[in-house]
């Protein structure tokens, strides 16, 4: 893979291309007034073709100080705010980044200037390698990182063998959770999604369905409604029977708990709640939330070992990092006695 990776362009390469010097290159990219017009639309161009860009970092030549790692997130501020995955994901990075000399290059983006940001950081020399989160089915991303030679890793199941994954080995996790609701009595479940469209979401969906079937019990699959008036009215309202939920974050998890009593649902008398995700949040509404530990620091750090690895030239493989860990709080209780329960018991 590193043998086949192209080499990033020089100013040299750009200026052979536009029939120019390289000093020629240097003044069109500085700003300076004494290049023609046409000569700097060729010279532009050229740049462009090469996915070229002056190193405006100014980092160092050689050894690994100044290197620094990409990450592109393709959300809303708000969205990205919200999620405290995230704030795990970067204080993870922090620490074993600090410990090669690495920095992280962190920007936030709309879906439709991701490939343009990368092309620009790439051949601006701003970063050696970027982490991909959120990877969605037939990732551009992929194609485009692998056009540019840049190394990269995701987090998330393999999808390319040219890129090397960390994932978390869930099997373990839906045992337990379905066991735990199992052992309360819960027969008909729900896991809620805000994703549909990113692969691990489906991947979870389906796994999800699989294991409640093997546990003999019923799964149902609910898309969160961002757009809705109130998407905790929504969610409730398409429960059917199901009297636990699987929550894909604990952000989500915590509206729902937070909101439903007012809607006449006792939580977790009437609807016990899980999330997939665990973080301090968990800890802030009452009941505090049932919920999945992953293991964010160590998937980090594994991702940061890997870079370093493909960007020192060396072969890197895909690695699976310890598995979620159920964390029993108040949100989740017995089943709620149906009539048909009743009528069993009695």
């Amino acid at each position: 893979m590193n043998e086949n990776r192209p080499a990033r362009a020089t100013i040299a390469a750009v200026a052979a291309r536009a029939g120019v010097s390289p000093s020629a290159v240097s003044h069109v990219f500085n700003g300076r007034p004494n290049v023609s017009a046409a000569t700097e639309a060729r010279i532009r161009a050229a740049a462009d073709e090469l996915h070229w860009r002056p190193n405006y970092a100014s980092r160092k030549v050689s050894g690994r100080g100044g290197r620094s790692l990409g990450l592109v997130v393709a959300r809303s501020g708000d969205t990205f705010e919200r999620d405290p995955f995230f704030m795990r994901l970067i204080a993870g990075l922090t620490e074993p980044l600090a410990e090669i000399g690495w920095s992280l290059s962190l920007t936030l983006v709309r879906a439709e200037d991701e490939q343009r940001v990368y092309r620009e950081w790439w051949s601006e020399q701003r970063v050696d390698a970027f982490l991909l989160v959120d990877v969605r089915d037939a990732d551009p991303r992929i194609g485009h990182l692998r056009e540019l030679g840049a190394p990269a890793v995701l987090l998330g199941s393999p999808v390319d063998d040219a890129v090397p994954a960390v994932t978390v080995q869930d099997d373990a996790a839906y045992d337990e959770v379905l066991e735990h609701l199992g052992a309360l009595g819960h027969r008909a479940l729900a896991r809620v999604s805000d994703s549909p469209g990113l692969l691990h979401s489906r991947d979870r969906d389906r796994r999800f369905s699989d294991a409640a079937r093997e546990h003999g019990m019923i799964p149902t699959i609910l898309h969160w409604a961002p757009e809705a008036t109130d998407p905790v009215e929504d969610i409730l309202g398409r429960l059917g029977d199901a009297t636990a939920l699987l929550v894909d974050s604990e952000a989500m998890a915590a509206e729902i708990i937070a909101h439903a009593p007012e809607l006449g649902v006792r939580i977790p008398e009437q609807l016990s709640v899980i999330a997939w995700e665990d973080s301090w949040v968990s800890t802030l509404v009452r009941p505090r939330i049932t919920a999945l530990d992953a293991p964010v620091e160590e998937s980090a750090r594994t991702a940061v070992k890997l870079l370093a690895q493909l960007v020192d030239g060396q072969p890197a493989a895909s690695q699976v990092v310890s598995a979620r860990r159920l964390i029993v709080r108040e949100s989740t209780a017995p089943a709620p006695m149906t009539p048909q329960t009743a009528d069993r018991e009695g």
